[in-house]
C-alpha cells in the first residue's frame, strides 16, 4: 500500500476482502477498511506475510455464544 494501490477492498458478491501487506502504511490500512460496505463483519483471515482478511454480511455470522448462553461448538 505505499502507493495507496496495493491494498484495496474487493467485491465479491457479498464478500468483501482486504489484503495487507508488510509495506502497507497504517492510514492506508484504515482507508481500506473505511472503504468496506456497511453491514459486513470479519469472517476469517488467511496469510502469514499478506494478510488477507474476508468479510461477510453480518447476518451470516456466527456468534461464539448462542441466544441461551451455551458456547457453539464448530462443525
Amino acid at each position: 500500500m505505499t502507493s495507496g494501490a496495493d491494498t484495496r477492498v474487493i467485491v465479491d458478491g457479498d464478500t468483501c476482502s482486504i489484503t495487507i501487506r508488510p509495506a502497507d502504511r497504517p492510514v492506508e490500512v484504515l482507508r481500506a477498511w473505511a472503504a468496506l460496505p456497511d453491514g459486513v463483519g470479519f469472517a476469517e483471515a488467511f496469510g502469514d506475510v499478506d494478510v488477507t482478511l474476508v468479510f461477510r454480511p453480518a447476518g451470516e455470522l456466527t456468534s461464539s455464544r448462542e441466544a441461551d448462553g451455551t458456547t457453539s461448538k464448530p462443525g
